[in-house]
């Protein structure tokens, strides 16, 4: 598709407008992008690669005074974007699967693929990803920080209760917590080497943990959006932090139903002249803020079980099985969040 609409600006059967930039497009990898520049008549003149430093990508922003950018959300894009950007250029950040859709190219190379993100460009027919603020990229990178911690946490207790149940050593009644103060005290005086080091890793990553939450608290007393996602029951701050971080700002969403399809939870489309046929949910879009809802609903479920959202599952559960009606709950959630935020309204348990 792009090959025809590119050959019918060149041969002028399709108006266009003056252009006094170069158009640059660039596939980013891990170790390396690969470059293409066109001019202002949408001749390609280099195609090259540059490797993904600091150094070697300023040597090459600096051979442009004017010129506009594009590169695709996908891998090491953020550390580009931000360098390109700090120099002042014009740049979009394309949405890879809808590049896909509109490209088409039977021949995938690097060298094709910046080509085409730059044609895009030249044409102004990027389908661009929204590209949230730098204090609101860091704030994202920071809350995954933390789970990556939490997870890391959660595999080393999980190891400490596998080498118990190795030796038949249950822990004491007295202990109600496993790993309370007390309960690591039991533990470490039984002076099992490989549960003593999984502690330490376990104690090591809790303080961590700790230190990440007080920054975290203290930029959710900032957060509006956050603080009212936090008065739905089963959401903490850390939940209500990623959540309101994920959908950044939810104007940008003209419906609740755009907002669950950007966290990938509603059900994928497989439709022909005579028959349509709903599918699982499509994944696609914040596999994050898609796990947090997901977590949230559990939350809810059993602290909140009169709430219309435990209404609605139970109902739905009867009908259609747990695992269904939770990702329906979830779905339904986030469209309450989507008007709390638009409205700045508390949750209504019974609304």
């Amino acid at each position: 598709m792009i090959e025809g609409v590119f050959r019918l600006f060149r041969t002028g059967n399709i108006k266009r407008r003056r252009k006094t930039v170069l158009y640059v497009g660039l596939d980013v990898h891990k170790e390396f992008c690969q470059a293409s520049v066109l001019d202002e008549n949408g001749e390609e003149i280099s195609n090259e690669r540059v490797v993904t430093s600091i150094e070697e990508l300023d040597r090459f922003l600096d051979r442009f005074q004017e010129a506009r950018f594009v590169l695709e959300s996908t891998g090491v894009w953020e550390f580009v974007y931000g360098i390109v950007e700090a120099r002042g250029f014009d740049i979009v950040l394309a949405h890879p699967l809808k590049v896909k859709a509109i490209s088409s190219a039977k021949i995938k190379t690097d060298k094709v693929d910046a080509r085409t993100l730059a044609r895009l460009l030249y044409l102004d027919m990027v389908p661009s990803s929204h590209v949230p603020s730098r204090e609101v990229r860091d704030l994202r990178e920071l809350l995954r920080h933390r789970k990556a911690l939490v997870e890391k946490s959660t595999a080393f207790k999980n190891r400490v209760h596998a080498e118990l149940l190795r030796r038949g050593i249950k822990r004491p009644e007295a202990l109600k917590s496993a790993f309370s103060s007390d309960a690591i005290a039991w533990m470490r005086s039984l002076d099992i080497r490989t549960v003593s080091w999984n502690l330490d890793m376990v104690e090591a990553l809790q303080t961590q943990i700790k230190d990440v939450n007080r920054v975290l608290l203290r930029r959710f007393e900032e957060m509006e959006d956050a603080q009212l996602v936090a008065t739905v029951p089963g959401i903490g701050f850390y939940g209500a932090m990623l959540i309101a971080a994920e959908i950044d700002d939810v104007r940008r969403f003209e419906t609740p139903a755009q907002l669950c399809s950007y966290a990938g939870l509603v059900p994928s489309v497989h439709q022909s002249s005579s028959s349509c046929h709903y599918g699982h949910i499509s994944k696609q879009g914040s596999r994050h803020l898609r796990w947090m809802m997901v977590e949230a609903v559990h939350v809810h479920l059993w602290c909140c079980p009169d709430s219309k959202l435990s209404r609605f599952y139970r109902k739905l559960a009867r009908k259609k099985g747990k695992q269904v009606a939770r990702i329906a709950t979830a779905r339904k959630m986030l469209h309450m969040i989507y008007w709390m935020l638009l409205n700045k309204e508390d949750f209504k348990v019974t609304g």
